[in-house]
């Protein structure tokens, strides 16, 4: 199969440059990841930008910076005349990495033996998302250096994805004209500690916001807090906000909002066939253990369990802060309390309609003094399985050994809505490789995964150009 459906001789020309190329490689991407990009606070961010710059110029693109300086998109093309162009979407930020358990310094990009993965570099960045984006440079410099890049490339590479991507979707709409493509790729690590690889057709959309409550005209302090006592005869700001979050959902965690369902899609006949083939895949007890947790919020298995978690929108709590919270003792009487919350929902409803919903239902409740701060926000996406981008990506895994598991949509959330519902093209995400720990200490990338993802970007490449044997669809 493979030598009737790729150019062989070429592509195993690049296996072996990999191969020979790849220490170089390691110590690439460990120098990338000990640059800090951090979206969050700002720091290293204009440095990094420069980075990816450099990267596409090497390769004999043209680059630009869009929209804030401090802050830029990299807008890239490499023209090369070919039939075929592709998007590249990625991020060079990252979160911050204050947690006190990290092995190694998160910016030091280290290298330690972690039990079932071998040797892996640990560092804030390396599986979300600055591993893989300089494995992706790694490649197409391989490329360029043995043979030449076989299609037209345009580089959308952003510094705010992990704060909202607020400047995508005006650079996305002041410039249709020059986005013209075949489809759009987010390369990526996808598999699992067992080496399954995912792969997501789809994405939830997400709005993430403040609630703040302070004291004033429903009670409480107005100026400062006050000695813990004086809660025999004050209000606390602190339980109005926990009665506040508590009437938003019921003990099993579905949302109490009226009408809150009433706009959730059914479910196509195309993802209800990969949900009963997904049905047979996956497994719940290898999931679970994944993700270091005893039990499912939901009393369902099978095609039940994946629907709901799949399909229904959800609220959860990220972080609640009031009062005191040090070492010892201090009785308070807060002033202030506040909570972050996302909430996150598919198909057919839009942030706004979540937004106005959640504002009403809080004045309705008698909550007028509970401030919404929206803090980002993106809509849902959806490419269809039948698209030959698609397709081939499905080919690429199969080529190199692995089945994927294709799931119609999923949990989490990035900007592929820009892509996939403004400009209407078909999005896909994946890769070899495994890493994990994202958003949390000890962050990681495995070193055999960087080499297997460079090796599937190659794969991908070519075969999205070769048109002697398309796959057919499964």
């Amino acid at each position: 199969m493979y030598r009737e459906t790729i150019p062989a001789p070429r592509v195993e020309k690049i296996y072996a440059a990999i191969n020979r190329g790849f220490p170089e490689h390691l110590e690439q991407c460990r120098a990338f990841l000990r640059q800090k990009s951090i979206s969050a606070t700002g720091e290293g961010i204009r440095e990094t930008a420069e980075w990816v710059r450099h990267s596409i110029e090497e390769l004999g693109g043209e680059v630009d910076f869009w929209g804030n300086p401090s802050f830029p998109i990299v807008f890239g093309r490499l023209d090369r005349g070919c039939p075929k162009t592709l998007i590249i979407y990625g991020m060079y930020d990252v979160q911050p990495a204050e947690e006190p358990n990290w092995i190694s310094p998160p910016f030091a990009a280290e290298i330690h033996q972690l039990p079932g993965f071998g040797e892996c570099v640990l560092a804030r960045g390396a599986v979300n998302s600055k591993g893989a984006l300089c494995g992706l440079f790694n490649v197409l410099k391989t490329i360029k250096d043995e043979d030449e890049i076989p299609l037209n490339l345009i580089f959308t590479i952003e510094g705010e994805e992990e704060v909202g991507s607020p400047q995508l979707e005006e650079f996305i709409l002041s410039h249709r004209e020059e986005l013209n493509a075949d489809g759009v790729v987010d390369f990526d690590f996808s598999q699992d500690t067992r080496g399954k690889v995912s792969m997501h057709l789809g994405l939830k959309g997400i709005v993430y916001l403040d609630l703040i409550c302070r004291g004033g005209k429903r009670g409480g302090p107005t100026e400062t807090s006050l000695h813990g006592s004086v809660s025999a005869w004050i209000s606390s700001p602190v339980w109005r906000l926990i009665h506040a979050l508590g009437s938003l959902t019921d003990k099993r965690e579905n949302i109490r909002i009226p009408g809150f369902y009433e706009n959730v899609a059914s479910l196509s006949k195309e993802d209800l066939r990969l949900l009963k083939r997904l049905e047979k895949t996956f497994d719940e007890k290898a999931f679970l253990k994944e993700m270091k947790s005893l039990c499912f919020k939901y009393d369902r298995h099978g095609i039940d369990l994946l629907k709901r978690g799949l399909y229904s929108p959800i609220i959860n709590i990220n972080g609640f802060h009031a009062g005191y919270d040090g070492s010892g003792t201090k009785t308070v009487l807060p002033r202030r309390a506040s909570a972050k919350i996302d909430v996150r929902f598919g198909p057919r409803m839009e942030p706004d309609e979540v937004k106005q919903k959640l504002e009403s239902y809080l004045l309705s409740q008698g909550f007028d003094d509970i401030e919404i701060k929206i803090r980002d926000c993106y809509s849902w996406s959806k490419t269809d399985f039948k698209e030959p981008i698609v397709q081939q990506m499905i080919h690429a895994y199969r080529l190199l050994g692995s089945q994927p598991e294709v799931w119609p949509i999923a949990t989490w959330a990035a900007p592929y809505f820009v892509f996939s519902r403004i400009l209407g093209l078909p999005v896909v995400s994946g890769g070899l490789g495994n890493g994990g720990r994202q958003h949390v200490a000890n962050e990681y990338m495995s070193v055999r995964g960087l080499k297997d993802f460079e090796t599937f970007v190659a794969t991908f490449l070519y075969l999205l150009v070769d048109e002697s044997k398309e796959p057919k669809s499964q």
